[in-house]
């Protein structure tokens, strides 16, 4: 189950980022966060997949979907390799379709450039043709660290206005109930 596999995941990462504390230097430890963080990213987008496809399959997501829709959701039967960036961006694009939102992913700036730059480094790393390949430089670091940041940042962006969407479709007493139930949660509404 997603709900499971993100804390687990986010759990890989703070342990790595705690191993790589006690040896700042060791390229295994640099590596295995490289590997914790994008494990955890592409987990964050078939997280907004899955809720994409329970939405369709409840009948609330009204829109007529394009195959290229159906192969960025899972639905076809071959489902063709998706970079991770075209992935992430077509997975927001169609998430704020499908649920009637106004959002859109932010890509113009810095962090979206080090994502792209952690995603270069990652594809080296998981594909060496040289020993050059493996070795995470301390750039890299700060690209994997902005990378899971800047993802996990949109994807909180992305469900809130979701929640905050289907607040408003709430009825006033129902809304005022939901915000209450949820503050005790310790959630903000």
């Amino acid at each position: 189950m997603m709900q499971d596999l993100i804390p687990l995941l986010l759990e890989d990462v703070i342990k790595a980022y705690e191993l790589l504390e006690s040896d700042r230097s060791s390229q295994f430890f640099r590596r295995a966060l490289a590997r914790a963080t994008f494990a955890y990213i592409e987990a964050l987008i078939e997280a907004i997949r899955n809720e994409l496809r329970s939405t369709i399959r409840s009948g609330s997501g009204m829109v007529e979907l394009t195959p290229k829709d159906d192969d960025t959701l899972g639905f076809l039967s071959v489902t063709k390799f998706l970079p991770v960036e075209q992935g992430l961006k077509r997975t927001f694009k169609l998430a704020a379709r499908i649920w009637g939102l106004d959002f859109r992913l932010e890509t113009e700036g810095e962090s979206f450039r080090d994502f792209l730059a952690a995603k270069d480094a990652r594809n080296r790393l998981m594909h060496p043709r040289t020993l050059h390949d493996v070795e995470v430089t301390d750039e890299d670091m700060a690209c994997y660290t902005i990378a899971g940041h800047w993802v996990q940042t949109e994807t909180q962006r992305l469900f809130r206005a979701r929640s905050d969407w289907l607040l408003s479709q709430m009825s006033p007493e129902l809304r005022e109930s939901s915000l209450k139930e949820n503050a005790g949660d310790g959630a903000k509404a």
